[in-house]
């Protein structure tokens, strides 16, 4: 589905490559969690894939082709933050990808509330605006749009670090029920261990910045999962190697 060849990035305030000759890969229809500390440079990865920044050197693969020469888009891109706009009603904001597309106004919101269902709301919030949501709400209004995109490949960069723990649990549940509805392949920026351990079929641990390689790192768990998953000594062991490693890049 993706695959970095000797990908190098430097920005322009910086004097070296935070991105140097990295190169990896993920398969159609995972879910990749991309692990790292704060300001390591996961979320230039996610950029780089996007199209949002263009890379230094080396090729960005989506599906074998290049993403500069991909046609349609390339990935759909949810950043922490649900970037919902405060002045559109919720179905405005899901069509907007749609909007973008061209798509005629009728099929937008046939699209739109059909979509709403898809990620358990009712088609009542359609007129609501942001503002009448919960946090949990409208990450999922967030990540609706996302799937508009009809993008085969999601980013999705820190989606619940926002929301309360709680809530956290019940949306990574229900973004893995999604996930597999769906038949996506996802790649998902966390730095909570917990998180990716439970989320993911494959880890990709950021050990050193500029990032020159990721270690892969397979989660010895199988699908469908549930919390008890997470006390079991293998879990438990990968936890704390996880743990370790990102102890080890903290600058105290």
């Amino acid at each position: 589905m993706l695959e970095f060849r000797n990908v190098s990035f430097q920005y322009d305030s910086e004097d070296f490559d935070i991105v140097d000759d990295l190169s990896f890969h993920v398969h159609p229809g995972e879910f990749v969690s991309l692990v790292g500390i704060s300001g390591c440079g996961k979320s230039t990865i996610f950029k780089l894939t996007d199209g949002i920044l263009k890379k230094k050197s080396g090729r960005i693969l989506l599906q074998g082709e290049d993403v500069e020469k991909h046609k349609g888009v390339a990935a759909g891109y949810m950043p922490q933050k649900d970037l919902l706009f405060p002045w559109r009603t919720i179905e405005a904001n899901i069509c907007l990808p749609m909007e973008i597309a061209g798509v005629d106004p009728g099929e937008q919101k046939e699209r739109a509330l059909a979509m709403l269902a898809e990620v358990g709301l009712d088609q009542m919030y359609a007129k609501k605006y942001p503002k009448d949501l919960s946090g949990g709400m409208r990450q999922r209004v967030s990540f609706a749009r996302t799937l508009l995109t009809s993008a085969p490949l999601l980013l999705l960069d820190e989606p619940f670090s926002a929301l309360d723990a709680l809530t956290r649990m019940n949306m990574q549940e229900w973004l893995l029920s999604e996930w597999k509805h769906f038949n996506r392949t996802i790649m998902f920026i966390t730095h909570d261990v917990e998180e990716a351990i439970f989320m993911s079929s494959k880890i990709l641990l950021v050990k050193q910045t500029p990032i020159h390689e990721l270690e892969e790192i397979e989660v010895p768990m199988g699908y469908p999962r549930t919390r008890d998953f997470m006390g079991r000594p293998e879990i438990e062991e990968l936890k704390e190697y996880l743990i370790d490693q990102l102890k080890r890049q903290v600058n105290f």
